[in-house]
């Protein structure tokens, strides 16, 4: 990773390769990303968290004293502003974070005695300390004292800003596109354009409830982002929902479109939409979410509980527990999970594609994720019809070449203990293990279901091109496994 320059009196030279992971789910602040603009709030410090190659900062809450011994190890900088904390506690972050760079103070217990501790620290170069720290001996000659009320480093949101030219564009380009979209009251807005949404109709949506977009009235301007947002754009959706008064159910939708820009700002905006309502589908949902997209899967298992123990969807809870099992490696709960959502949509290609992927990570060499997912290419077959194909060839070609390749050294073996004299031992292997390849091959295609075979036959042949075993291919490897018994003996090896 490049050097990165940031806004202030901090420089974050080389990356963290590694972070250490919290033990368990308790918030101990949040962790502060450096990007190309400056730092930016990231993910909540609550349960394990996976970060490699990223310079990481630690804005610490109050609950942070009492899990020193695990802070992170390969911190750049760390806030405990206004922590009560003590020449002890900064004893502690001394021995364990050699890698700081900047460490703010201001607000604490500590003391000059304190900061001599920090001499050990040889990379950290700022320091936030109150007033009456200013007049102490500096601990190494190296580190600046910095007092005020001036935040030690800027530190933004790490949300983009709403798109407002482009909310109006999409409006107005909504309403060109439809113009007999309209109706009288904006209940019956809201409601056509619910069920032009269920239709996958989006901008048909839009242009319904645009009349009604400057009246401010949250159910509109929810229904417009949700149009916005199925057509992937995030971006104007916030622009839309930042003129909506902050109820419960503006915020969940809030969290539901920041899931993707921002996580961490996308649980913070859930958990503030459940204490305006307690029971928040919408809300349950997306901080699931947040937590699932940034891999903190114990407070995401947490968040999964709780919704399960309401009322809830039964199509996005078992979503949400597909994603949750797959990220664990359970792939047998996550085959259950995909089929409870069958259960409820018997055709839905997505679910059925889902399916497909947990059986052949459960059972990579048992043949029913094929059949599972042709039939996600019949529900769908633009989305996951040439996927199915590509996905079977796939599996056959490299099965068949890794059972060649891993069958060649063990046939040397065998043909050197056998007949240790034969001169033709290394090319009567190497013609084994290609026919060896090549019956493996054929051995699969006859395994995948008829069906699928004479869908696999009847697409190449309108298409020109080949996912099934072709003759020209076993001929050519036949002529090589002849070639290697005549023309490679042992003694030119």
């Amino acid at each position: 990773m490049a050097s990165t320059s940031l806004p202030g009196p901090i420089m974050i030279q080389r990356p963290v390769w590694a972070l250490d992971s919290w033990h368990d789910g308790m918030y101990l602040g949040t962790y502060l990303l450096a990007t190309r603009t400056g730092w930016e709030r990231w993910y909540d410090a609550q349960g394990p968290i996976d970060i490699r190659r990223l310079p990481v900062a630690l804005d610490a809450g109050p609950q942070v004293l009492r899990r020193l011994i695990d802070i992170p190890m390969h911190l750049r900088g760390l806030s405990l502003a206004g922590i009560p904390a003590t020449d002890d506690d900064l004893r502690i972050i001394a021995r364990r974070c050699k890698q700081l760079r900047w460490l703010d103070l201001r607000g604490t217990q500590v003391t000059p005695a304190g900061l001599d501790e920090l001499r050990r620290i040889r990379s950290l170069r700022h320091i936030g300390v109150d007033p009456h720290l200013l007049l102490t001996r500096n601990p190494n000659g190296r580190q600046q004292l910095i007092s005020g009320n001036q935040a030690l480093i800027p530190v933004g949101s790490g949300v983009p800003a709403p798109d407002f030219a482009g909310l109006h564009e999409q409006v107005r380009k909504a309403v060109a596109e439809h113009p007999g979209m309209t109706s009288a009251e904006p209940d019956e807005a809201v409601a056509r354009a619910r069920v032009l949404l269920d239709a996958d109709q989006a901008q048909a949506g839009l242009a319904v409830v645009a009349p009604f977009l400057g009246a401010g009235e949250p159910a509109v301007l929810i229904v417009a982002a949700r149009c916005l947002l199925k057509q992937n754009l995030p971006l104007p959706a916030l622009a839309v929902l930042a003129s909506a008064p902050p109820t419960g159910a503006v915020l969940a939708w809030r969290a539901v479109v920041l899931t993707t820009i921002n996580p961490s700002e996308a649980s913070r905006a859930a958990k503030a939409a459940l204490r305006e309502t307690f029971e928040n589908q919408v809300a349950e949902w997306a901080l699931v979410t947040s937590y699932l997209n940034r891999g903190q899967l114990v407070p995401a298992e947490e968040a999964l509980n709780l919704l399960r123990s309401r009322t809830y969807d039964e199509i996005d809870e078992a979503k949400l527990s597909a994603r949750l099992a797959r990220a664990k490696r359970r792939y047998g709960e996550e085959a259950s999970a995909w089929q409870r959502l069958l259960r409820v949509v018997p055709d839905d290609a997505d679910a059925l594609a889902g399916l497909a992927r947990a059986q052949r990570s459960a059972r990579p060499y048992s043949m029913s994720w094929v059949r599972t997912l042709n039939r996600a290419a019949t529900a769908d077959v633009g989305k996951y019809g040439r996927r199915m194909m590509d996905q079977v060839s796939g599996h056959r070609l490299t099965t068949a070449l890794g059972v060649g390749a891993l069958s060649w050294p063990a046939l040397v073996i065998l043909c050197t203990i056998w007949d240790p004299v034969e001169r033709h031992v290394w090319g009567a292997s190497l013609a084994g293990a290609i026919l060896l390849g090549n019956l493996v091959g054929l051995s699969l295609w006859f395994a995948t279901p008829h069906d699928v075979r004479r869908l696999i036959r009847n697409s190449d042949k309108l298409t020109g091109q080949r996912h099934h075993p072709s003759r020209r291919w076993l001929l050519v490897g036949l002529l090589v496994a002849v070639c290697a018994v005549l023309f490679i003996p042992a003694n030119r090896i």
